[in-house]
């Protein structure tokens, strides 16, 4: 079997580092942090949407283009770029807002989702790892009597791909929910999905790497950053890192996020852009909600984790370089204590902020780079958490089918 340095210890990067010691691989799993999961998934919504992981570009938020660009959307912001990469992501993104689009990039992502639920099965008969895991299902909020109608006809298209989606009346969603009787926005229904999960990324990664430490042999190394990966007769040869060292392997698995900085600007110029987003984690009140809650209107999400909850929202469109913005988390702070008024312990938020590696499309880049032994598993937008482990087995399998 061969050798695989797999670039990139998140959710992504580590999901692949598990099926390539699965094949019988020799894994090197390497991250610039000092451990897993530092990055975009580190305390994002963790949510597992099996179900209901929707393509960001839509012809519904197409429609709020003239509000997000003057800045009237508190949910979605975008500050445009001299950046021919940033207005080219763009005009691709906009071209995938189209229904017929929206369908198919939508029908792509719950096709790995799926995969995922069925993977995460079978791991955690393997390896019994803790990480707040619970499938309470998931509730999306409907605004008013449009968004319910277009709900109806998505739960119906899902159905046919064997979803199950189930649009409810208010008071049906408050049964499921009670918590959502002191919803202060407003809502007229929900889309239920049931089988839709929660989880902390972060453990779930330190777990999964321990395991495979101790099962597998698979070798880590932190605080290390590839600066360039070798190549000899068409072929990867190595990694290169900051402090000169070099790790010789007969493949290269890329699983760096936004980060293409690896992989040059030839062929995948406009292909990821970062979108930042924000969360608070606030500890669970008597009452609090059991189900996880998404409201679209406000790009927010409601997840029950252990014994906390986890609100995490916003999507800021801008500079490649993007830092921590108070302002935009207090939008997010505020229109959580919005939501459920008084039963949130705001006083004791944790805060955190990064970006996540969208593409124009929303489906992620997974295939073969520009030499033989390079792949590529990045671009998973908001999505990684659910995408993972299905796009892992996808790589998998391209893998396989070229050392055959």
């Amino acid at each position: 079997m061969a050798k695989f340095v797999v670039i990139g210890a998140g959710v992504v990067g580590v999901a692949s580092a598990w099926q390539l010691c699965q094949a019988g691989h020799e894994v090197v799993l390497v991250d610039r942090n000092g451990g897993p999961c530092f990055g975009a998934s580190l305390k994002n919504g963790a949510q597992l949407s099996y179900s209901y992981c929707d393509a960001l570009a839509s012809p519904g938020l197409f429609a709020r283009i003239p509000a997000i660009i003057t800045g009237r959307d508190p949910a979605f912001r975008v500050r445009l770029q001299a950046d021919p990469e940033f207005f080219l992501w763009g005009l691709r993104f906009i071209r995938n807002a189209t229904p017929a689009a929206f369908r198919r990039n939508t029908s792509a992502l719950l096709a790995i989702a799926s995969a995922t639920e069925r993977l995460l099965r079978d791991l955690l008969a393997e390896f019994p790892l803790s990480f707040d895991y619970a499938a309470p299902g998931k509730l999306v909020l409907c605004e008013d009597m449009a968004a319910l109608a277009a709900a109806q006809r998505q739960s119906a298209a899902k159905r046919k791909l064997g979803i199950e989606s189930e649009v409810l009346a208010r008071s049906e969603a408050e049964a499921i929910e009670p918590a959502l009787g002191t919803y202060a926005y407003p809502f007229v229904g929900a889309i239920y999905t049931p089988k839709d999960a929660v989880g902390r990324p972060s453990r779930f990664c330190e777990g999964l790497v321990a395991a495979l430490s101790a099962r597998y042999g698979l070798r880590t190394r932190y605080c290390s950053e590839a600066r360039r990966i070798l190549k000899r007769n068409g072929g990867v040869s190595g990694v290169v890192f900051t402090n000169s060292e070099t790790e010789r392997c007969d493949g290269v698995v890329v699983a760096t996020g936004y980060d293409t900085t690896l992989l040059g600007r030839k062929g995948r110029f406009g292909a990821i852009w970062p979108v930042q987003g924000y969360s608070l984690t606030v500890p669970a009140s008597p009452g609090a909600i059991r189900v996880s809650v998404t409201d679209p209107k406000r790009r927010m999400v409601f997840t029950p984790l252990g014994n906390s909850i986890r609100i995490a929202g916003i999507a800021d469109v801008g500079p490649r370089r993007f830092y921590f913005d108070q302002t935009r988390y207090e939008t997010l702070r505020q229109s959580a204590a919005g939501a459920f008024p008084g039963t949130l312990d705001l006083a004791r938020a944790e805060g955190w902020s990064d970006a996540r590696p969208c593409t124009p499309s929303s489906r992620p880049l997974i295939g073969r780079g520009d030499a033989r032994g390079l792949y590529l598993n990045l671009g998973h937008g908001a999505f990684g958490w659910t995408l993972g482990l299905g796009s892992a087995e996808r790589l998998a399998g391209l893998i396989a089918e070229d050392r055959s």
